[in-house]
């Protein structure tokens, strides 16, 4: 369909929200952070260094901040915000590599209260699991997400990559090959990796690493599952091969990512 927007089969799926005074320890969180995030500021104010631009964060704006986009931070003061952290599906989030969203826009005047509700409803969903509860809380972040949406249409010569990085999502725990995905668009290997590195900046293979390596890095926050679990699954059958490319592009080995992510679970953002 010619006017289909894919946004409006966007699936957002929190996994914390909160209301939290920070200071300056508060950039221990700079680092490899496999969620997006909303936050409202009620006070104060601080800094987010992103690879093109810095975000100053303090009231009167709403900030949206990819997965994996923050490389540094600052807060001299106390600032007290609400946050979000939650997942998008694969769709959106591929188009969102593409499209260029918001980072800030201005507060309205109820943006505050929507913040709240979502903090609410959430926190007593994981109590009584309420149905209602999951639909206020789900359909406020969703109505929050869409006032990031980039205002002007995607080029038709990225869009064409649309298949290919849903493509990549979708097959993060196989073993991806060029010619896949270039066939994927019908063109040569060698052109395909050049076009997709003149669009993204990387190499097709240095894209695919980093989106398993996010994705390893969300599976230590969230499951169980031991470090050669995780690397095995995502196809590294080298356990220390994978320490090493994990360490390399988050800074830490997955042990102290693991240990530094779930100590500050649902106590600070």
């Amino acid at each position: 369909m010619e006017n289909f927007n894919p946004f409006l089969l966007t699936n957002l799926r929190i996994t914390e929200a909160g209301l939290t005074e920070v200071g300056p320890s508060w950039s221990h969180l700079a680092t490899y952070f496999p969620y997006y995030r909303m936050y409202y500021i009620k006070s104060g104010a601080a800094r987010m260094f992103m690879r093109d631009t810095t975000l100053e964060l303090q009231p009167g704006q709403i900030y949206f901040i990819p997965a994996f986009s923050i490389i540094g931070a600052e807060c001299n003061e106390k600032m007290l915000h609400y946050w979000l952290h939650f997942h998008l599906d694969v769709t959106t989030s591929s188009y969102l590599t593409i499209y260029e969203p918001h980072l800030s826009v201005e507060a309205l005047p109820d943006d505050e209260k929507i913040f709240q509700l979502i903090h609410e409803n959430f926190n007593s969903f994981t109590q009584d699991t309420s149905l209602h509860r999951m639909l206020a809380y789900t359909s406020l972040s969703q109505y929050l997400f869409s006032r990031f949406l980039p205002d002007k249409d995607i080029s038709p010569d990225k869009a064409r990559f649309i298949p290919v990085l849903q493509y990549i999502e979708q097959h993060l725990n196989t073993n991806i090959s060029n010619a896949e995905l270039s066939k994927i668009m019908c063109l040569n290997g060698t052109y395909f990796s050049n076009t997709f590195a003149k669009h993204f900046g990387i190499s097709p293979k240095q894209y695919i690493l980093q989106k398993r390596i996010g994705a390893a890095a969300g599976m230590l926050i969230e499951t169980d599952k031991t470090v050669k679990e995780i690397a095995f699954y995502y196809g590294y059958e080298n356990e220390m091969y994978f320490y090493r490319i994990f360490q390399k592009i988050t800074g830490m080995t997955p042990e102290k990512y693991r240990r530094h992510f779930r100590r500050n679970n649902h106590t600070s953002d």
